[in-house]
């Protein structure tokens, strides 16, 4: 059961990086074609079936309630057996809770990004050294906002800093080119003075400006950055 388990997930990982990262096909759509794909198996065995039955239904489960913990875990390089097992183990006893895994407060969007608890911690000492946000920021604050938790935003004290801090991050491979797409549709950095949220086009503008003219606390930033691989 285990075994046929895992099989599941790691081609609906399969199927998810080719689908709905390369492709653009939406996620639902992704869960529902998936699911119905997989429903019987060439077996007359009511065992097998059964086992089946079961095992689709958790995948099912997990894609649908918890798309927030199945991305991340999609998008790494790689999904073990034993990842696999913890995630149900989880699932089984409750220790995820429905408020935890409810769609409605995480959305989809993605910066595609695997950063571990060590980087995070570094992008933390970058944004507090150099002032990047309004106020100083946790490690709680800049995970939420990689993982783009739906109503998180913070309060940015300068947009070329963190314009400058994340063009780092995509030039040494942290994040995808997209992620200005993806800091203006999740809301996710509001101005200094807390009127409006900061756009792409803004972000862009700053950057070119930044490109042109750099300071000493860019290349700052962006040695802070290029230090995170080490």
């Amino acid at each position: 059961m285990a075994e046929e388990l895992f099989a599941l997930l790691t081609e609906a990982k399969t199927v998810y990086l080719q689908e709905v990262k390369i492709h653009g096909k939406q996620y639902r759509r992704y869960v529902e074609d998936f699911v119905n794909s997989h429903r019987y198996i060439d077996c007359d065995n009511a065992v097998c079936r059964n086992c089946h039955e079961m095992n689709i239904h958790i995948v099912k489960g997990l894609l649908t309630d918890c798309p927030y913990l199945i991305q991340p875990l999609f998008s790494a390089p790689s999904l073990s057996f034993e990842e696999c097992m913890e995630l149900k183990r989880k699932y089984d006893t409750s220790e995820l809770a429905s408020s935890d895994c409810n769609p409605a407060k995480f959305s989809f969007l993605s910066f595609d990004c695997s950063l571990s608890r060590k980087q995070l911690a570094g992008i933390v000492s970058c944004a507090n050294t150099y002032h990047l946000f309004c106020s100083p920021v946790t490690i709680d604050d800049i995970e939420s906002l990689f993982s783009c938790k739906i109503g998180f935003c913070l309060r940015v004290n300068s947009v070329r800093r963190v314009a400058i801090l994340f063009d780092a991050l995509l030039e040494n491979s942290f994040i995808q080119p997209y992620w200005q797409s993806v800091l203006e549709r999740g809301r996710f950095l509001q101005s200094k003075d807390g009127s409006h949220f900061i756009s792409a086009t803004s972000i862009s503008t700053t950057l070119s400006l930044v490109r042109n003219k750099m300071t000493s606390t860019a290349y700052n930033i962006r040695k802070f950055v290029s230090q995170l691989k080490e």
